[in-house]
């Protein structure tokens, strides 16, 4: 059974690297590029409050490992030694929000997303498991809070260190 939990988990950390590593430069170009081509559903060019639900409903049924609707405690911290494994990898260890390190630089979207995918955030009833439906919540609160600029897309625009 390690193999399938294993594969899901490589595949999540794949999903993951790119939206770790989206902000590049710290300018809002660079990486960014690749995070909005990942993302963007529709290929327009912006990731849309639908390209960002598919996406992050993606993510919830990689790391809903047991297939029960909610990410409960083992769940979790599987997806946070995922995300952390992948910020490694990213980064070498840098950044951690600190302004160093592709997405954990000023505006870039990793930490804020990663940070979505914590109890803090998503488990409104505190009851410990993430239920899809505090995930699709958390998933449109996180949309509104990275669209700085409030168009209902998101694109380097929004990334782009605030003066």
């Amino acid at each position: 059974m390690k193999t399938p939990k294993t594969l899901i988990l490589a595949a999540a950390a794949v999903a993951l690297g790119t939206a770790a590593s989206a902000q590049g430069n710290g300018q809002g170009g660079g990486m960014m590029m690749e995070f909005v081509s990942e993302w963007d559903m529709n290929g327009d060019g912006a990731v849309r409050l639908d390209d960002f639900q598919t996406r992050r409903g993606d993510q919830f049924e990689m790391f809903d490992l047991n297939g029960d609707g909610g990410i409960d405690a083992e769940e979790q911290a599987n997806m946070a030694q995922t995300i952390a494994g992948q910020e490694e990898v990213n980064h070498g260890g840098q950044g951690n929000g600190n302004g160093q390190g592709g997405a954990h630089g000023r505006g870039g979207p990793g930490p804020r997303i990663h940070g979505a995918m914590t109890a803090e955030y998503t488990d409104a009833d505190g009851n410990g498991v993430l239920s899809r439906a505090e995930w699709d919540a958390a998933t449109a609160r996180l949309f509104g809070d990275l669209d700085r600029n409030g168009d209902g897309a998101l694109d380097v625009t929004d990334f782009r260190p605030q003066g």
